[in-house]
């Protein structure tokens, strides 16, 4: 490492590494629908990481597991199965380090959510989703023009609001379901909040474009899994 890499502070050693990143491309699919995967991420700053000698420490505190039960709509016995899934919650902070000077650090608050229908996948798909948003938000990294929340066919055909945004009677469909999954152990807030862990959007609903509606309404009506 040279001389000129040591003498740079954390701040200045994160700026280094923000640098690396320009866009990413939406590469991994699920639930009908793209995003860009954790590795992809990773390989963007790893080795810059590496040659800084910056460290990432994830700390988790109060995570908290229940169960949520619902109906899942079965296209080959034309029946509504009973489901259960583990739900994963809890606070997370990321501690960035400098491995040249350890008591120079920068630790940030996040949070952690994962559901699943079992509990190692439901812990173990909070972890990399919160992981993957925590690097996109910190560095304000873009993701590139093919991004198909972003190409939008004209509003006329689709039947949707100049604004690019879902319609008014999309999003009341969408309030509806969620107030159907409203149970004693999750309020109308904790629903939303897993709902958006599941189809991986973290804007609010009011900014949803048609195709993030499309994919709550698939997954609230069981098709998503």
């Amino acid at each position: 490492m040279s001389e000129g890499i040591k003498t740079l502070n954390l701040h200045q050693k994160l700026v280094e590494i923000r640098k690396e990143i320009d866009a990413f491309t939406k590469d991994t699919k699920g639930f009908n629908y793209s995003y860009v995967s954790g590795s992809q991420v990773l390989s963007k700053i790893k080795n810059k990481m590496d040659e800084l000698g910056v460290l990432l420490y994830p700390k988790t505190q109060g995570v908290e597991h229940s169960t949520y039960d619902y109906k899942q709509y079965n296209k080959k016995t034309k029946n509504m199965d009973d489901k259960t899934d583990f739900v994963i919650s809890g606070d997370l902070y990321y501690i960035w380090v400098n491995a040249d000077n350890p008591s120079e650090k920068i630790e940030i608050e996040w949070k952690l959510f994962g559901q699943q229908d079992d509990i190692s996948k439901a812990f173990g798909s909070a972890l990399t989703y919160s992981e993957r948003y925590f690097l996109l938000k910190f560095f304000n990294a873009p993701t590139d023009d093919d991004d198909p929340d972003t190409r939008q066919e004209s509003p006329k055909s689709r039947g949707v609001s100049s604004s690019g945004k879902a319609t008014e009677a999309q999003m009341k469909f969408v309030n509806n379901l969620i107030k159907g999954k409203v149970t004693d152990k999750f309020n109308e807030q904790q629903v939303i909040g897993l709902l958006k862990q599941r189809i991986e959007v973290t804007k609010d609903m009011n900014e949803w474009t048609p195709a993030e509606a499309s994919k709550a309404i698939k997954f609230l009506q069981g098709d998503g899994k």
